[in-house]
C-alpha cells in the first residue's frame, strides 16, 4: 500500500490543518511542504495513532476494522456502498461547511481523520480505484486480519442439494458428434435437444478458440484428428485451459437471456479466476450453498469483474423484456447471473464442478469440487475418466448402438456415415440410410471403409443384410426410392395432351404415371390452380396443408 507521506502529499495545507486539529498536534508550519514533513513526523507516533483511532464513532470503528480485515484494501466502490459517500469539496466549500466537523458517513470520518487513501491501485489485471490504510498504520494496528478467503460459502441444506448430477467427461463424446456434424453440413438442432442450445453454443466458442473449427464453423481434419486420439484425461485438461485462460471466449456474451451492446470491452478472465481461487480452497466432501456465495460476493467483493466498479458503461438489456441493466441494482441479474452461469455452465460442463437442485426442474442450488476438479485445477489430466474400450451393435434394420467407451476417432468417423439418432446418455445410437451414404460419398467416403470402422468399433456380428446393402450401394448407389408426391387425377384421358401444350400449366407438371394422372412439382400447386381457373378448369384439391 501506499505510505503515509505518498497518502497526504495529493493533499492541501488545509486539509493537512484540520486532520492536526483531530490529532490534536500543533502544527506550526506554514508550507504546505514543511507542513507535510511535520504531519508525517507526528501521525508515524504508535500512541497518537491509537488514540486517534479510539475516537472514531462506533460506525466508523466498524469501516475501519472491516477494511483491516481486508488487508488493508478495498475497491472504492464497494467501501463507499458499505460504509456512505464521500463528498467532494474545493478549498472555499470546505471552509464554509466544515466536514471534518459534520461528516455524513463513516468513510467521511476516516477520511478527515488521515486514516484512510484514495489511489488507483494494480492489485490484479487493469488499475482501479481502492481505499487503502497508508503502510505505517496497517503495521501499527492490533486488528486481527480475517479469514484468508472472506468469500467461502456456508455448506448446502439438505433441501439444496437434493438431486445431484455429476460431473463427466461426456463433453469429449458431445464435442466428437458436433465436429462430426459440422463437417457433415448438418442441422445442429436435429441432432441436440432444445434445452441445449447455451452448451452448444459454449461448445462451439471452445472449439474455435482450440483452432478445431474456423470462423465458419468448418472443422480443421488435421487438428481434429489430433483433438481425437488424445487420451480422454489430457483432451479434457486441453478444453478446461483452452476456456480458463481465453480472453476471447466471453461467458459474459453468452450468458442466456441477456444481450451485450456496444463497444465496451470485458475481461473474462476475471471471474474465472476468483472462481477458479475460491473452489481450489473447498474440499470434495461439502456441497456448497450458491446463494450464499452469491450474497459474500454482492457484499465484499461485488466488482469482481469490474474495473473501478463501473456499472454505467456497460450496455446490456434483457432479450425478452429490453430493459436496460445498468447500475449497481442489475447485479443480480447480470454479475449475480454470470457466476450461476459459470458454475452450472462451463465448470459443471468441463469437469470441475458437481451440481445439485432441489428438484429436476430447478436451478442448480449448491455446489461442490469433484474428484477430477481437483486435478484440473492443477493443471494434471484427470484420472478416473471414461476408457475408451467400448463395443458397438448393428441391428438389422441398419442401426448402431455404441457405447461412449468407443474411441472418439470412431464415432466421429461413424457420424460422417450415418445418422445421428437420439438416444441415451449410456450411448450413441445412428442408423445408415440413403441419405447418409449420399452425403459420405460427396466427401469421398465409400461404404467399404464403413464396414472397417464396424469392425474397428469391436462389432461382433454384422448382419449379413447390412453387409450385402453396404456392397450393393457400393455397386449401384440408391436402386430404390421412397418419396411423397402430388398427384392430379383427370377425369378424362384427353385433357392431359391440352394441359401439357399450355405453357403456364405444363411448368407445374412433372412425371405422366397414366393417360389420366401426372405428379405436380412441389410448391406449384396454387400457380397451378390459377392456370386450371383460367382455363374454365376448377380443380377439386384434397391436401392435408398447403404445398
Amino acid at each position: 500500500m501506499p505510505d503515509l507521506y505518498q497518502t497526504l502529499r495529493s493533499t492541501d495545507l488545509d486539509f493537512l490543518q484540520r486532520i492536526a486539529r483531530i490529532w490534536k498536534i500543533e502544527l506550526t508550519s506554514k508550507s504546505f511542504t514543511a507542513a507535510l514533513k511535520e504531519m508525517e513526523a507526528a501521525m508515524g507516533q504508535e500512541s497518537s495513532f491509537h488514540e486517534t483511532v479510539e475516537l472514531l464513532s462506533e460506525e466508523a470503528q466498524t469501516a475501519w476494522s472491516t477494511l483491516l480485515a481486508r488487508q488493508g484494501r478495498e475497491s472504492w466502490a464497494v467501501f463507499t456502498r458499505e460504509f456512505g459517500e464521500l463528498r467532494t469539496f474545493g478549498l472555499a466549500r470546505r471552509t464554509r461547511e466544515n466536514p471534518d466537523l459534520r461528516p455524513v458517513s463513516p468513510v467521511e470520518m476516516l477520511w478527515y481523520c488521515g486514516l484512510i487513501g484514495r489511489a488507483f491501485l494494480k492489485i490484479t489485471g487493469e488499475p482501479q480505484e481502492y481505499v487503502y490504510i497508508p503502510d505505517e498504520f496497517l503495521n501499527m494496528s492490533s486488528l486481527p486480519i480475517s479469514e484468508k478467503n472472506p468469500l467461502i460459502p456456508r455448506p448446502a441444506t439438505t433441501a439444496e442439494s437434493k438431486v445431484q448430477i455429476l460431473a463427466s467427461d461426456s463433453i469429449l463424446d458431445d464435442a466428437t458428434e458436433l465436429l462430426a456434424a459440422l463437417r457433415m453440413n448438418r442441422p445442429l438442432e436435429n441432432i441436440f435437444p432444445p434445452q441445449k442450445v447455451a452448451y452448444i453454443q459454449f461448445l462451439l466458442a471452445l472449439l474455435s478458440q482450440m483452432a478445431l473449427i474456423t470462423a465458419n464453423h468448418l472443422p480443421e481434419p488435421e487438428k481434429v484428428k489430433t483433438f481425437l486420439s488424445a487420451d480422454r484425461g489430457e483432451a479434457l485438461l486441453t478444453l478446461f485451459m483452452a476456456w480458463s485462460q481465453s480472453k476471447e471466449l466471453n461467458d459474459l456474451h453468452m450468458l442466456p437471456g441477456l444481450v451485450c451492446e456496444g463497444n465496451w470491452t470485458n475481461d473474462p478472465t476475471l471471474p474465472r479466476e476468483l472462481l477458479i481461487n475460491l473452489i481450489k480452497e473447498l474440499g470434495t466432501s461439502n456441497w456448497w450453498s450458491m446463494s450464499s456465495l452469491l450474497n459474500q460476493l454482492k457484499t465484499k467483493a461485488p466488482d469482481f469483474q469490474r474495473p473501478a466498479g463501473d456499472y454505467d458503461s456497460w450496455f446490456i438489456r434483457e432479450e425478452k423484456t429490453h430493459l436496460a441493466l445498468r447500475g449497481f441494482a442489475s447485479w443480480d441479474k447480470v454479475d449475480g447471473a454470470l457466476i450461476r452461469y459459470l458454475i452450472g455452465g462451463p465448470l459443471h460442463w468441463l469437469g470441475v464442478v458437481d451440481v445439485a437442485r432441489a428438484d429436476k426442474s430447478t436451478p442448480p442450488l449448491s455446489f461442490r469440487i469433484s474428484q477430477n476438479g481437483v486435478r484440473l485445477l492443477q493443471g494434471l489430466p484427470s484420472s478416473d475418466h471414461s476408457s475408451e474400450n467400448g463395443t458397438a451393435t448393428v441391428s438389422a434394420d441398419g442401426t448402431l448402438f455404441v457405447t461412449p467407451g468407443v474411441a472418439r476417432s470412431i464415432i466421429y468417423q461413424l457420424a460422417r456415415f450415418c445418422e445421428p439418432v437420439a438416444g441415451n446418455k449410456s450411448e450413441h445410437k445412428f442408423r445408415i440410410t440413403a441419405r447418409s451414404l449420399n452425403l459420405a460419398s460427396d466427401q469421398g467416403l465409400r461404404p467399404s471403409q464403413l464396414l472397417q470402422l464396424l469392425q474397428q468399433a469391436k462389432v461382433k456380428n454384422i448382419p449379413q443384410s447390412i453387409s450385402e446393402a453396404l456392397d450393393r450401394w457400393e455397386k449401384y448407389g440408391a436402386e430404390i426410392k421412397l418419396e411423397s408426391s402430388i398427384l392430379l387425377h383427370l377425369d378424362k384421358p384427353d385433357l392431359l395432351p391440352l394441359l401439357q401444350k399450355t405453357p403456364r400449366i405444363s411448368r407445374c407438371l412433372g412425371e405422366v404415371l397414366n393417360s389420366k394422372t401426372v405428379t405436380v412439382k412441389i410448391g406449384s400447386v396454387e400457380s397451378l390452380r390459377q392456370a386450371l381457373a383460367e382455363m374454365g378448369l376448377l380443380a377439386e384439391i384434397r391436401l392435408d396443408k398447403d404445398v
